[in-house]
């Protein structure tokens, strides 16, 4: 096959390249001089026109120059949007340089999906923060409650030894009413002689009925603070179930975003992997 004829194979196909590969994708073919065929990416059509000449230090002027394969990638910054250029030397049956072909090929789905893995990174990242910052306030409030059913407990123990005091006052009230009631009549028995004594007698039944009317107030308020302690147990029982519960969607949520970071990563790999086949 001479040098025109596969230039001219080259030249041809570069109208059907386009079409048979899904994305953004152009090629150029040019001989030693000057661009024979440019199906290029719109964004790049003013820059590659047939008939212009082969620029000094263009992909396609290097692979002819060194007779290798040239991977070079051009960033968004320059045209607009981020692609690779691969150029290969067209050599011809005796080895010599006839030319060179570049295929461009749009970075913009790399980008994206790279895009993507970070973005999940982040979210996954931040989420398990806030889960690990849940978690602690949890654990904090578990042992808060746990705390509070101790006092509780401790309390509600400490008003049984109060209903043991309650209940001796009680008795001694009761003896001191019938002490104060014996002498009231033994000082009437003795007549004039008993009036002193009577008095004091009475104000010893006064301070038993004190003492006993202070009694049943002070047993109706422990009973009460019985009632309290009691719901306030109850509560913290609640509260610790509640957390418990918490726990459990907590630990599948921490499932989910070691999950969600380790398919950020995936696609991270596969966006590198994907566009690394080609250099």
């Amino acid at each position: 096959m001479d040098s025109n004829h596969l230039l001219e194979c080259f030249c041809q196909v570069a109208e059907y390249i386009p079409r048979l590969v899904s994305g953004k994708v152009g090629m150029v073919v040019c001989d030693r001089e000057k661009l024979l065929a440019s199906n290029c990416i719109p964004e790049l059509a003013a820059q590659a026109r047939p008939g212009d000449p082969v620029k000094p230090g263009s992909g396609l002027h290097k692979a002819m120059e060194t007779g290798q394969r040239i991977v070079t990638e051009v960033p968004k910054e320059l045209y607009g949007f981020p692609y690779v250029a691969i150029s290969l030397p067209i050599v011809g049956e005796q080895g010599e340089v006839l030319g060179a072909v570049v295929i461009h090929e749009s970075l913009e789905r790399r980008d994206v999906l790279q895009h993507t893995a970070q973005g999940l990174a982040i979210s996954a990242t931040a989420l398990a923060d806030s889960l690990q910052s849940i978690t602690g306030q949890a654990e904090e409030l578990s042992g808060q409650a746990r705390s509070l059913t101790t006092l509780s407990q401790q309390a509600e123990t400490e008003m049984k030894e109060t209903d043991a005091v309650l209940s001796f006052i009680k008795k001694v009230a009761g003896q001191t009413n019938l002490l104060g009631l014996n002498a009231s009549i033994e000082a009437a028995r003795v007549g004039a002689e008993g009036r002193g004594f009577a008095v004091v007698a009475e104000e010893v039944r006064k301070l038993a009925e004190n003492s006993a009317t202070s009694t049943v107030q002070i047993a109706d308020i422990l009973k009460r603070m019985k009632e309290s302690l009691n719901n306030l147990s109850a509560a913290s029982g609640q509260i610790e179930g509640v957390i418990d519960d918490q726990a459990v969607v907590i630990e599948s949520i921490s499932n989910q975003s070691r999950e969600l970071m380790e398919l950020s990563r995936e696609l991270k790999t596969l966006a590198e992997t994907l566009y690394s086949l080609q250099k």
